[in-house]
């Protein structure tokens, strides 16, 4: 279980700041509950989700659109899960 650098939990901290609350709170719970037991392979994917646009993060996290990135897929899976049921992650 990969744990992360200070100056990279910082920097995930700052992209998880974004313009809608919801997203906010569920990027900072994921951060903070679950991402420092995912794979280095599963945080590089988060990294990548955090560089899409609070609209599209909107659409997948919230409203449960399909997903067009397939690398993001399952941490997307997992966040709407509320961090349940991702042993296979880990």
């Amino acid at each position: 279980m990969p744990m992360s650098g200070t100056a990279e939990i910082n920097r995930l901290r700052w992209q998880c700041r974004r313009g809608m609350l919801e997203l906010d709170l569920l990027l900072f719970a994921f951060l903070g509950n679950e991402y420092p037991s995912l794979t280095r392979e599963a945080q590089k994917d988060f990294a990548t989700l955090l560089g899409y646009p609070d609209q599209t993060l909107q659409s997948w996290l919230i409203s449960g659109s399909k997903i067009t990135d397939k690398q993001v897929v399952k941490i997307v899976k997992i966040i709407r899960q509320g961090g349940r049921d991702h042993e296979a992650e880990r």
